[in-house]
């Protein structure tokens, strides 16, 4: 037997990789462990995926399907690079082959329900009884208090965390942000933790909150409510301590202006050819503009009606002015500047092409990209646990 089963398998180096050389088991599913751990594995850990049997990751049946491949893109945008290890954790022997790759990680990620490890002797404190490195990264939903046990959804966070109120038009309900963000932020701390413990260079227990965490959020938006003692407005695009910060309509769709000072709104006036806006008693001030906001924005309605998108973008790149067109999610990863950036994973799956997003962040000039297709369930479960388990037991976890 090997003594590493976890070392990066041959040909699946990553590009620039700062996390080389460190090996993650991932027990999550759905999106906020996924996410975490596909981040790291972005950056060059070596991440194995420990899958239910029969049926893996709970997004492997979340359609669409990529061509035949019988893989998701729900699964592989969460998913690529990794090794996929089918094991049942409840049982005596899928816990004893945990237990025997554990002995060989550096990092644990799981986001069962709490107690849900523990329960099958996989705890922090378990795995602490066969070696004393592994850093221990738990994502939930709550931290321990009365909501500590209650399911935690994207959905539920957003609800109780302040997000939700805050998202849609002025006189509509609450409306969940496009993005799960409940789950992404959850993920990314749980990062932080993670990388943290290692430059540390300490075992340790890390419990991630989605609750908390996107509450860390609001950041201004809980400083505003704090001072005025009122809930944050809900405003749709329209930013409350600023105008014009708002979108338009435009000949063809809708475009973003962010005016965050007074200087700048004098530039706008003049690329807009409306430069006695400028000193206009009603708007000349920021705090004037915001006063007046609905009288401004009829005068701007009109004047961006009259050209295009793509018109109005290359006039504000020209002038300096802080401004974009809303872009579609097919619109997006055309981009011209997202190409260019490096930050796009190009994959083929099963003829399709896939350019998924990658971990945004420079080092020494470059992004880190993997090319690595996300794994078949149960794609690699011989070859990883026949470095930790003898023939018997490796035959028993099988089912042979």
């Amino acid at each position: 037997m090997t003594s590493d089963p976890l070392s990066t398998p041959a040909g699946t180096q990553t590009e620039n990789a700062p996390l080389e050389g460190v090996r993650v088991l991932d027990c999550t599913q759905m999106l906020s462990g996924p996410f975490a751990t596909q981040m790291l594995a972005d950056l060059g850990a070596n991440v194995v995926k420990i899958e239910r049997p029969d049926r893996g990751d709970i997004t492997r049946s979340v359609g669409p399907e990529i061509g035949e491949s019988g893989l998701t893109a729900y699964f592989t945008s969460l998913n690529r690079g990794k090794r996929s290890v089918e094991l049942n954790l409840a049982s005596e022997e899928g816990a004893a082959a945990l237990e025997r790759l554990a002995e060989t990680a550096d990092v644990l990620v799981e986001n069962y329900r709490p107690g849900t490890m523990a329960k099958w002797g996989l705890g922090y404190d378990d795995l602490r009884e066969v070696t004393d490195e592994l850093v221990y990264c738990s994502i939930s939903g709550f931290l321990e208090g009365p909501y500590r046990d209650m399911p935690a959804f994207d959905m539920v966070v957003q609800a109780l965390g302040g997000s939700m109120s805050i998202t849609g038009q002025a006189d509509g309900p609450p409306a969940r942000p496009g993005i799960p963000i409940g789950d992404i932020c959850a993920g990314m701390y749980a990062v932080i933790g993670i990388t943290t413990a290692l430059y540390n260079d300490e075992s340790q227990y890390i419990d991630v909150p989605m609750f908390e965490g996107l509450v860390s959020w609001l950041t201004e938006r809980a400083g505003r409510t704090f001072v005025t003692e009122e809930p944050y407005p809900r405003q749709g695009t329209v930013h409350p301590s600023l105008a014009p910060y708002r979108t338009v309509e435009t000949a063809d769709g809708w475009f973003a202006i962010a005016i965050g000072s007074d200087d700048t709104w004098t530039a706008f006036c003049e690329a807009i050819d409306r430069p006695e806006l400028a000193t206009d008693d009603r708007y000349a001030a920021n705090n004037d503009r915001v006063e007046h906001r609905e009288s401004l924005t009829a005068e701007l309605e009109p004047i961006f009606e009259q050209r295009t998108n793509d018109e109005w973008f290359e006039l504000f790149r020209e002038r300096g002015l802080p401004g974009a067109p809303v872009q579609d999610t097919v619109e997006v990863f055309e981009d011209e500047h997202l190409r260019a950036s490096g930050t796009l994973d190009e994959l083929t799956i099963d003829g399709v092409d896939l350019p998924f997003p990658t971990c945004p962040i420079e080092f020494a000039g470059k992004t880190t990209r993997s090319g690595h297709k996300p794994p078949q369930l149960g794609e690699h479960t011989e070859p990883v646990l026949s470095a930790v388990l003898s023939d018997e037991a490796l035959a028993s976890v099988l089912g042979r």
